[in-house]
């Protein structure tokens, strides 16, 4: 059974989390800023960022998580240290505002589920993104740039307690060098704090264990 909580959005727009029946939010999927400038044709490219789009639409569509949430990268409105250069440096990028948008194939999914934005590279420093994490049983982290906001969202993870589900993936950086450099960290801090899994394992991980706890229970014969 799960009931409905409201995000921390005073507007109350943003679509609610369910609780389970142990007070958690269960599985909860991090999308990290699966946005335009990311595309493998665009300035901070990504290699494989179209089938990341796939793989994170598949996990959403066979409904496999309990909780989703996305989060969206944008430009530190008030700067400060070299998050200044930062703006500088990316102006172009800044000034156009489809590129910080949530492409085109996922951006549906985002008036179904919460959207947080953030202006740090972790998707933790946002309070409310920290907040859903620590209802979670676990985190099941995808997104991209694997080498940049994946990587700082999984150490915060890591920092804040949470058990991180990393899906090899549906994750996606600039070369196949930082995607395996990212994926060996993952893996370093296993079994405690992570696990590392392709997505076709994790689907078949939660679907053996719902399966599971159906037949807990064994049948009364009179």
């Amino acid at each position: 059974m799960h009931k409905n909580i409201l995000t921390s959005n005073p507007s109350n727009h943003m679509p609610p989390f369910q609780i389970l029946e142990d007070g958690s939010l269960g599985d909860l999927l991090m999308v990290v800023d699966m946005q335009n400038v990311y595309l493998e044709d665009q300035p901070w490219g990504c290699i494989e960022t179209t089938k990341v789009i796939q793989d994170i639409r598949s996990l959403i569509d066979q409904k496999i998580p309990d909780n989703i949430l996305f989060t969206q990268f944008l430009p530190p409105q008030h700067p400060i240290g070299t998050w200044k250069q930062y703006n500088h440096k990316n102006q172009e990028i800044n000034d156009t505002p489809w590129m910080s948008e949530i492409v085109a194939d996922l951006a549906p999914y985002c008036s179904q589920y919460p959207l947080f934005s953030k202006e740090k590279y972790s998707s933790y420093s946002n309070p409310k993104v920290a907040s859903a994490a620590a209802k979670a049983r676990r985190v099941v982290l995808c997104g991209v740039m694997t080498e940049c906001c994946v990587l700082f969202t999984l150490l915060s993870g890591i920092d804040a307690g949470n058990k991180i589900i990393y899906l090899t993936d549906a994750c996606s950086g600039t070369c196949k060098e930082h995607q395996q450099f990212v994926e060996c960290l993952a893996a370093n801090y296993a079994p405690v704090h992570t696990e590392v899994m392709t997505c076709q394992d994790y689907i078949n991980s939660r679907i053996e264990a719902k399966t599971s706890r159906r037949t807990d229970f064994p049948l009364l014969i009179t």
